[in-house]
């Protein structure tokens, strides 16, 4: 008899914590080929809170309340707010800002509304009062427990009190589009700074990263942090650096084997996972591996303090590819046959019928990188996420300057 988890409705942090004991049992993610994304996203979590690689500009963080505000206010169903979403999309596609609009190709078609990618960020930087409430829920609590009355702006308890107000045409007109005025992004950034004020987010906050940075590790901002923030920056760069080695063998020993089964008729992937290995190698040596149990350590922290249960077998794989690499030395992990083997079998084991090693018609369709890129922590959207708050603080300043 096949057993099954459902949930008829619960809070987000309730699915959140359901979703992680399913992984325990189903860790399949086709796009994360050794299991390291439970790693990956918990550090993410911690450096970064309420950001995600779905996030793509922070006045969303805005229009989700508002359109919600608006609708508990006329007392509309969910539906009427999903309209008013898709809505929006036309509305901001037309403004002077549009760049990193949800919706801009499936248009009115979308099926995956910015509410629910942002609902949980909303609640984490307190925009949203009760951080459980799922979005069906909000507009009864907020129909039923007003803080104010719709005349004076529509704000209700569920949704901050000091929120700034919707523009007059919105959602119908939004001119400047993803541009926040200055006081929606100092808003913003206050709410940010009070969620997570001891996170490498909350010092970029104050410290703006360069745009063009790399990664988190590869910014002055972001190394001029200090404390807990500075000793959570160091280890995912020491997780990242050292499991890239396992990334590169894995998509080396795919490129072997595609050119083995006559997919190509050249070596040029062989050649380039060689160099990548070869580039890694060099770039441990800035790592300071002579701790001992370093990786141990992080890991046991994220178990405990951020109450996310790792995957036994990818707590016991990444423990272990530490271990080989700062034992036998990543001078001698691609060519060592028991090294290529462990990666192989943790492949074969964690994607299962999806391995592109064991299936050939996965194995036919490999493009040339799978999970090969270094782990970043969504870096990128973090920088994107702070720049629209730095560029509606200074935009509204430049103004009142030049007026």
């Amino acid at each position: 008899m096949t057993s099954t988890i459902a949930w008829l409705d619960a809070s987000s942090e309730e699915q959140r914590r359901m979703r992680d004991v399913i992984r325990l049992f189903a860790d399949r993610d086709s796009r994360d080929e050794l299991g390291l994304g439970q790693v990956r996203d918990a550090i993410g979590d911690i450096l970064f809170p309420g950001t995600s690689t779905l996030h793509t500009r922070a006045r969303y963080l805005l229009f989700i309340p508002w359109i919600y505000q608006e609708a508990a206010a006329r007392n509309k169903k969910p539906g009427w707010a999903s309209a008013q979403e898709r809505k929006l999309i036309s509305a901001i596609r037309s403004s002077e800002d549009s760049g990193g609009l949800l919706g801009s190709r499936a248009g009115q078609a979308l099926k995956t509304l910015p509410s629910s990618i942002y609902w949980a960020a909303l609640g984490t930087y307190g925009i949203r009062l009760d951080n459980p409430l799922t979005r069906e829920l909000a507009l009864e609590s907020s129909s039923s427990d007003r803080a104010a009355e719709p005349g004076e702006g529509g704000r209700f308890s569920i949704w901050s009190p000091t929120m700034p107000k919707a523009p007059e045409s919105f959602p119908g007109e939004v001119l400047d589009g993803f541009a926040m005025t200055h006081d929606e992004a100092a808003w913003l950034r206050e709410r940010m700074l009070t969620a997570a004020p001891d996170s490498l987010f909350a010092h970029l906050l104050e410290h703006p990263p360069d745009s063009s940075s790399k990664s988190a590790w590869l910014d002055s901002s972001a190394l001029s942090a200090t404390g807990n923030a500075r000793q959570w920056l160091d280890d995912a760069h020491r997780f990242s650096s050292v499991m890239h080695g396992a990334q590169l063998l894995y998509n080396l020993l795919l490129a072997e084997l595609h050119r083995s089964e006559g997919y190509r008729d050249d070596d040029h992937y062989i050649d380039r996972y060689r160099g990548s290995l070869g580039k890694w190698q060099e770039g441990l040596a800035a790592i300071d591996l002579a701790e001992a149990g370093a990786v141990r350590q992080m890991l046991n922290r994220i178990h405990v303090d951020r109450d996310r249960p790792i995957h036994p077998r990818s707590t016991a794989f990444i423990t272990a590819w530490y271990d080989i690499v700062r034992e036998l030395g990543s001078g001698q992990v691609a060519d060592s046959r028991g090294v290529r083997e462990f990666v192989r079998k943790r492949e074969i084991s964690h994607k299962g019928s999806l391995s592109r090693l064991k299936n050939p018609k996965r194995l036919q369709n490999w493009a040339g990188g799978s999970g090969a890129g270094a782990l970043n922590y969504r870096w990128s959207y973090v920088q994107g996420t702070i720049g629209d708050i730095f560029d509606g603080l200074a935009r509204d300043q430049s103004e009142v300057v030049n007026a």
